[in-house]
């Protein structure tokens, strides 16, 4: 008999994929699936609109793909992502994605959280850590667990992009790990050597690196950061004084909050700044 079922649940699947149904929508309420009001639960296929009404909608596909919309939300799901239109989002899987006015964003070992707020996207990472890449696949920004960023597409030059940390040389590559989005990204220009171990604000063109999972900047500007009390290597702080500065820079200045925590950093055409709010959302979805 269990050889029965199972051989009918394998059948019940192939079923389905071979229908077109790539999962279903769940509701405790009433929500819209591809304009139609339903209770429950509906088969949703490639590209079917979800609207939640006052329950939240939960997306549930054959390949293994979760994820939630809050109450009042609307997406497009697809078997390999969903497109937020509106509202908020929570996706649980590592390989399903939430897309977002281009940007695309997973939760590479928990949950992640993405709301749409006007011409803002706000990441939280609740559980595990968030990864946001452009439409290209090129690290944008990791999101630690319990920290929010708001990213704003269309902002700056989008072959452009400005990191700030401390500069470090690994092998034969120097290489500064943004403090607000915690990406690397290797810099490519003259006389870094004598920077490494400096707090240093950089401005580039930027691409993606080769396992697209870091950035490469030509440096264009090179500053470094004055009245800045983080320890470097070696336990040295930065004074940003007794030296030249680098090529191309403009000498040391002081923090202008860009790629810090505090303030705003344009990447690839992309605003990002630390954000507030996360897990207020999924507390609701979740009772």
């Amino acid at each position: 008999m269990t050889k029965v079922l199972w051989m009918a649940g394998v059948f019940s699947l192939a079923a389905m994929a071979g229908s077109g149904v790539i999962g279903v929508a769940v509701s405790n309420g009433e929500m819209k699936v591809d304009k139609a009001a339903v209770s429950g639960n509906a088969n949703l296929a490639e590209g079917s609109s979800v609207r939640a009404a006052g329950d939240a909608a939960r997306i549930q596909l054959t390949k293994g793909g979760r994820a939630t919309l809050a109450p009042n939300s609307a997406a497009r799901v697809y078997a390999d992502r969903m497109v937020l239109e509106s509202g908020v989002s929570v996706v649980s899987t590592p390989a399903y994605k939430v897309e977002a006015k281009g940007l695309q964003i997973a939760a590479a070992g928990g949950q992640a959280q993405v709301a749409l707020n006007g011409g803002v996207v706000k990441v939280a990472a609740l559980t595990g850590q968030a990864q946001v890449r452009n439409a290209e696949g090129m690290l944008l920004a990791k999101v630690a667990p319990g920290k929010v960023l708001d990213l704003t597409p269309g902002a700056g030059a989008g072959g452009q992009s400005t990191v700030t940390g401390v500069l470090r040389q690994a092998g034969s590559k120097y290489v500064v790990t943004d403090r607000l989005t915690s990406v690397d990204a290797e810099l490519k220009g003259s006389n870094l050597q004598k920077e490494v171990g400096q707090l240093v604000e950089v401005s580039g063109a930027v691409k993606a690196g080769a396992d697209r999972n870091s950035q490469v900047i030509e440096v264009a500007r090179l500053n470094r950061v004055e009245n800045e009390n983080t320890p470097q290597s070696g336990g040295q702080v930065p004074t940003g004084g007794g030296q030249k500065p680098t090529e191309g820079s403009k000498g040391p200045t002081k923090p202008t909050g860009t790629g810090m925590s505090a303030g705003t950093k344009v990447a690839i055409g992309v605003a990002i700044a630390g954000g507030a709010g996360a897990g207020i959302v999924f507390a609701t979805m979740s009772r």
